[in-house]
This record gives structure tokens, C-alpha cells and sequence, in this order.
């Protein structure tokens, strides 16, 4: 079935009500979107899959390691080295 939707000045959409019920979409649901050439593509996502993502958002805010610990010019002096191995085949 297909339907014509506005979107207002400020970009939204109001999906009718029974696609929401078909979709088991809710108030506060979330929602993937994409494009596919001159398509916009919606799909709910889990309930579970949006937990996992925001307990892992969470975790990571409250690590603080530092990634690296040497100076850059140590990083381009290694990524030089490294490139160079590889383009002559050495291990």
C-alpha cells in the first residue's frame, strides 16, 4: 500500500497509525535510516540492540584511556617504517 505524507517546515513526517501498529512502532522508538538512490528506507530497531548500543555509549564515556601513548612524530616514524616493509615484502 502506498501513501502520500507531508513533511512540515521542520522536516518531520507522520507515519500513519497502522503502519506503526503493523511495524510495532511506539512513541520514542527508534529508527534506522538510509537511502537507496532516490529512496528513503525506515526500520525499527530492536529494543535490544538500541540498549546494548547506548550501555556501550555509556561505558566508553566513562573509560579514559589514553590510545596513544607516543608522540606523533613516533606514529609517522613507525607508519613509515611499516610501509616501507611492506612494499619490500619483509616481514
Amino acid at each position: 500500500m502506498e501513501e502520500t505524507l507531508s513533511v512540515d517546515e521542520q522536516g518531520r513526517v507522520v507515519l500513519p497509525a497502522y503502519i506503526r501498529k503493523a511495524m510495532g512502532i511506539r512513541g520514542r522508538c527508534k529508527l534506522l535510516i538510509r537511502r537507496e538512490g532516490s529512496r528513503i528506507i525506515l526500520e525499527p530497531v530492536p529494543e535490544d540492540l538500541s540498549r546494548s548500543v547506548e550501555e556501550w555509549a555509556n561505558l566508553a564515556r566513562t573509560i579514559r584511556a589514553e590510545i596513544f601513548s607516543e608522540t606523533v612524530e613516533d606514529s609517522w616514524k613507525w607508519m613509515s617504517l611499516e610501509y616501507a616493509r611492506r612494499k619490500l615484502g619483509l616481514p
